[in-house]
């Protein structure tokens, strides 16, 4: 079995049963819980660590409550289930939208929806490569803020793949490109409001996306080292 399957919805499509997170969460992670205060923040964690486990029970099988989901080392996600199965992780959620992804080998995942106003261009020169710049000043300025988040989640995903996380000097040194299917190694999705969602995977793999709104077509690429 070799594939990737994401979902993406609100936080209330996820299904959680609060009433008893202690009855699936490990120990870890109910302590990171008694460490969030804010009630966003918890439904958040909750809705991507119960969806995760959701999606990993319909692509490997078993109950969702089966499935374990820890760490590794570098802070890369992982699930384990029945007869010992292990799936690789990612969650992401901006606001009120979560997106969880399970795979066969090593992936990242991004939701961007903006909410408040940023300095876009600076953000941009910080992070971007030269090439991504450039590409997204050609655009027509209505055009500017949906390509600006695509590229950002591109950036995040590749840097959660990795398990390095985003770090600025580096990112802008590996530029993603559009690439067909077959040689894309990730994708995104255009979501209302200029949004975005990515995926950071493997060359040729060929992710299902299970949504609960509407989302764009999925749109290929490639990160290629720049100098």
């Amino acid at each position: 079995m070799d594939g990737c399957r994401l979902w993406l919805g609100g936080l209330d499509a996820a299904g959680v049963p609060y009433g008893d997170p202690h009855g699936w969460l490990t120990a870890a992670e109910q302590s990171r819980l008694a460490g969030l205060s804010a009630p966003l923040r918890r439904r958040q964690f909750l809705a991507g660590h119960w969806q995760v486990r959701a999606l990993a029970a319909g692509f490997a099988g078993g109950m969702t409550r089966d499935w374990r989901l820890a760490a590794a080392p570098d802070g890369q996600p992982w699930l384990e289930g029945p007869g010992d199965v292990r799936l690789c992780a990612s969650i992401s959620h901006s606001g009120d939208w979560l997106a969880v992804a399970v795979a066969t080998r090593a992936i990242g995942l991004d939701v961007e929806v903006p909410r408040r106003e940023r300095d876009y261009d600076a953000l941009a020169r910080h992070v971007f490569a030269p090439a991504e710049i450039a590409r997204r000043e050609a655009l027509a300025p209505s055009d500017r803020l949906a390509a600006f988040n695509t590229t950002w989640a591109l950036k995040e995903v590749f840097g959660k793949r990795g398990g390095q996380g985003l770090q600025p000097h580096a990112a802008r040194h590996i530029a993603s490109e559009m690439a067909p299917d077959g040689e894309a190694e990730a994708f995104s999705w255009a979501l209302p409001c200029e949004g975005a969602l990515a995926l950071a995977a493997w060359p040729g793999v060929l992710p299902e996306l299970e949504s609960t709104g509407p989302v764009g077509v999925a749109r290929g690429w490639r990160y290629r080292p720049v100098g």
